[in-house]
């Protein structure tokens, strides 16, 4: 364990509220403060990319609190035949993949 990201983690957290979200400077990544279960603190990690605009794409991410959670969903994500399903979903809401737009010189 890393006894310094520990203690970077443990001064952040005494300056945020619940539900507070945290940047990391890994981009789509943010720390979590939950409230507090008894005298546990409740840390979880938020997984939401960023768009464009550096904001992230959907209005809550997934919430990981423990390693294997994440791993768990990495198998899920990488199963080849989600992809295909997705694609079928996009097809049937008549979205298809987005086309390159190049800048509009001014």
């Amino acid at each position: 364990m890393d006894k310094q990201l520990e203690s970077k983690i443990k001064e952040t957290l005494e300056n945020v509220k619940p539900w507070q979200r945290v940047p990391t400077s890994l981009e789509g990544v943010f720390l979590i403060k939950a409230p507090t279960k008894g005298t546990q603190e409740s840390i979880m990690v938020e997984i939401n990319p960023l768009d464009e605009f550096g904001r992230p794409i959907k209005r809550r991410g997934i919430f990981i609190q423990h390693k294997v959670q994440l791993e768990r969903f990495l198998e899920v994500m990488q199963e080849s035949r989600l992809m295909d399903f997705l694609d079928t979903l996009d097809a049937m809401a008549g979205i298809g993949r987005e086309e390159n737009v190049g800048t509009l010189e001014i």
